[in-house]
């Protein structure tokens, strides 16, 4: 499969660049772009870099489960959330395996080393070991390591990468994502985003089911079946994204939601947006606001009646998120995924192998 071209303006010029990725982009990818549903692969990223570091070729997977067990004892002294998790009265779930395991040592007397064995089978081997290697749920040409039975056996790639503390910068973008997903998992309490099924007729939030023909004129007329924050063509899964999160002004009003790819949206999580893409969305419903769109009557009656009006509800909003703490997507102001050619270039990787897997099933 040829691999997708980013196409970039230089003046009046098209330029076409083949994106290759190396090793270093997909380490950063797993790292900055990959699915979380907990700090796991953080975890594991940190040790890697480690062992790769003291240029060692393989170690146990019971020394594994012993590092991950004393980085986590010493991580969690925060009493931030390792996972994204719910609390029903007093029971929490999504709690991780790991901080189980801890707490169960130090205030129940369980014995450490039947906690080490939990750590190694439910944390290790049948979660993070198997997912590390993956971007978009699609396994990367080259893994960083094997596992085996009873090793961990590092890639001579890994070990390329990170040998005599090579790339020291890559070892700070594991803390830094590690320390957002933190912040996201703690003040994430409710999903911020619906998925829409595949004809685009209806949404689906939760278990509730509900009309969004109104929602189509925002993506044919305004993203024009591109992904609002990336800005590649869309594909299914087609999450609708409250821009500004949920979490923090507590509404689903249309003017606040646009069209995202799964991941892109799941990288975000509660993110507050940087305030380029608040524009992006004035601008968005102001176009709106120009056609004659079914839309348009709905923007009005909950932005105002003036551009001013509108921009100033808008902001406002923003705010409001804003003072409850939320970190910046991406850790700045400037962040832009849009204009980030390894995010881009993976996006239209992986959307060449979905469209590939699709029409294999077609035909």
């Amino acid at each position: 499969m040829p691999l997708p071209k980013i196409q970039n303006k230089v003046g009046q010029q098209l330029v076409e660049i083949m994106f290759e990725p190396n090793d270093k982009d997909f380490w950063r990818a797993i790292i900055l772009y990959g699915s979380n549903q907990s700090t796991y692969k953080m975890g594991l990223g940190n040790l890697l870099i480690k062992y790769a570091d003291d240029n060692l070729e393989k170690i146990t997977l019971d020394e594994l489960a012993e590092d991950f067990f004393e980085l986590y004892q010493n991580r969690i002294k925060n009493g931030k959330p390792q996972s994204k998790r719910t609390t029903t009265g007093d029971l929490q779930k999504g709690v991780t395996y790991v901080e189980q395991e801890i707490t169960s040592v130090e205030s129940n007397g369980t014995n450490k080393q039947k906690s080490l064995d939990k750590i190694r089978k439910r944390a290790l081997e049948e979660m993070v070991l198997k997912r590390f290697n993956t971007l978009f749920q699609r396994q990367i040409p080259k893994p960083f390591y094997t596992v085996s039975s009873t090793h961990l056996i590092l890639s001579d790639n890994l070990r390329t990468l990170f040998s005599d503390k090579q790339n020291s910068v890559m070892s700070t973008e594991v803390d830094s994502r590690w320390d957002l997903l933190e912040f996201g998992f703690f003040n994430l309490k409710n999903e911020d985003s619906v998925e829409i099924e595949e004809t685009l007729e209806f949404v689906i939030q939760k278990k509730k089911r509900s009309q969004i023909s109104r929602l189509k004129p925002i993506l044919n007329g305004y993203q024009i079946g591109k992904c609002f924050y990336c800005h590649e063509d869309l594909y299914d899964p087609i999450h609708v994204d409250h821009l500004i999160p949920r979490t923090a002004i507590h509404h689903d009003e249309i003017w606040n939601l646009v069209l995202s790819h799964e991941h892109c949206n799941k990288y975000k999580l509660a993110s507050l947006p940087p305030k380029h893409f608040v524009q992006k969305l004035i601008n968005r419903n102001e176009s709106v606001l120009k056609s004659d769109l079914p839309l348009r009557e709905e923007l009005i009656k909950v932005l105002g009646m003036t551009p001013k009006e509108r921009s100033d509800k808008v902001w406002s909003q923003y705010l409001i998120a804003k003072e409850k703490g939320l970190a910046v997507w991406g850790g700045s102001e400037t962040f832009n995924p849009a204009k980030d050619d390894l995010f881009r270039g993976l996006i239209q990787f992986y959307n060449k192998t979905y469209w590939s897997r699709k029409f294999d099933k077609i035909s």
